[in-house]
């Protein structure tokens, strides 16, 4: 394995491509008892247009069908499944879907190299019905409609329907309940052979392992071996526009108090996203962004004081090159909070000082939260995803950022594109 030090934090990676394509990446932890390990496809909710294995024809699978193929992946032949096995060493179980990745999750304090090779080897090792298949239909689309009761998921749906025209990131993860009743084996099948490729998926693993031994689970795993690889995936591209969709939306809700979705839609230019490009522009986003409207800002405490908001935090996404800002507040004046954070945003003033400060503070967490081998994990999923490529010396890019290239990366980057969801109490 490839040894990489993560500059500046007293802590190596073993890095290692298979020949079937798949990346691994453990961080391992004298000092610590537990572990977690993450093993991960690069297909999400999005991935519903594509030209499957030993095809050359486009198709269209059902909204949802990331989420649901996440589901099945529970389910095997000899009926013993993840859950039953995990719990015999007291180890936690679990998967989640995303828009661009699906995740497959084992942690403990326990049986750490039979577990990988479990994890493997489920993975690997489908089992469709007909009959499981209609089954999940009804557990699935029980699972939407709760999720339809609360007002914080509605509310995002909304927003990125309103932010996105064309992208896929639009629809809900998990689809609609109409859209999961079109699901079939089928379905399921071309998929799965599509995206669950060795070649498209990478294994991160962090805690209290020896990486060598671990390596040599990885390589034997019969189930992994014998998996269909190393096949181009045609993608359906899409073209998003720059503007949102739809600026303002008003929704009536039973909840007691006002909410407010404000989403900023930022399109990179294009040499913005070569290289490390993408990754420096979301850095000196986010250091306008807590400058502005961070827990010590001015902006909070101005707007404290006036009532104008009792909740408010935002987050920040990408999706093909755009960057999606979303302000969400609990507020019984969402249209003058809305006008505060336009000007905010219209006349950014930061200076340096406040520049520097931020840095300091980022490299102090830097080094705090590589103890923590979950961060450390979540880090290097969100980096292999977003960017492609994981990132070893954030602290010397951390120090290597200057207000000048932050002024001039403000001046190219558009605010003005600005969707609103309000939702009011119904009585």
């Amino acid at each position: 394995m490839k040894k990489i030090e993560l500059k500046g934090l007293k802590q190596d990676l073993y890095y290692e491509k298979l020949a079937n394509g798949l990346e691994v990446y453990f961080v391992p932890y004298a000092n610590k008892m537990n572990y977690s390990m993450h093993y991960v496809t690069r297909f999400g909710s999005v991935d519903t247009s594509f030209v499957p294995v030993g095809s050359n024809r486009e198709v269209k699978v059902p909204d949802g069908i990331a989420h649901f193929l996440e589901h099945k992946m529970f389910e095997s032949e000899d009926g013993v499944d993840p859950f039953t096995f995990a719990s015999k060493s007291g180890t936690d179980c679990n998967a989640s879907t995303s828009f661009h990745c699906t995740r497959y999750l084992f942690q403990g304090n326990q049986n750490f190299y039979e577990n990988l090779d479990y994890l493997l080897t489920y993975v690997h090792s489908p089992y469709f019905t007909d009959e499981n298949v209609e089954k999940e239909k009804g557990i699935i689309a029980e699972e939407l409609r709760q999720y339809q009761d609360m007002v914080d998921c509605v509310m995002d749906d909304v927003v990125r329907e309103g932010i996105f025209a064309q992208d896929p990131v639009r629809v809900d993860i998990g689809g609609t309940v109409d859209s999961i009743q079109k699901i079939t084996k089928e379905d399921l099948d071309i998929t799965y052979r599509t995206f669950y490729q060795p070649s498209n998926m990478f294994l991160v693993a962090t805690g209290n392992f020896d990486p060598e031994k671990a390596i040599e689970i990885v390589r034997s795993n019969k189930a992994l071996n014998q998996a269909v690889t190393n096949i181009p995936i045609a993608r359906s591209r899409i073209s998003e526009p720059v503007e949102v969709h739809q600026e303002i939306q008003e929704l009536k809700f039973n909840t007691n108090t006002t909410k407010l979705a404000c989403s900023l839609k930022i399109a990179l230019e294009e040499d913005q996203t070569k290289g490390d490009g993408l990754y420096q522009v979301n850095l000196y986003l986010s250091v306008i962004l807590t400058v502005l409207f961070g827990l010590a800002s001015d902006f909070r405490e101005r707007n404290r004081r006036a009532n104008r908001y009792t909740s408010l935090y935002y987050s920040k996404d990408i999706s093909n090159h755009i960057i999606y800002v979303t302000f969400y507040a609990e507020t019984e004046e969402p249209e003058a909070l809305i006008d505060e954070i336009k000007k905010e945003l219209n006349h950014i003033d930061i200076s340096e000082r406040d520049f520097k400060r931020t840095l300091k503070v980022w490299l102090a967490s830097e080094v705090m939260m590589i103890d923590n081998i979950d961060i450390t994990l979540d880090n290097i999923v969100y980096e292999l995803i977003e960017y492609g490529h994981i990132i070893p010396n954030k602290l010397e890019i951390y120090k290597s950022l200057s207000y000048d290239k932050m002024k001039e990366v403000i001046s190219k980057l558009d605010f003005s594109n600005i969707c609103s969801v309000i939702v009011r109490p119904k009585n």
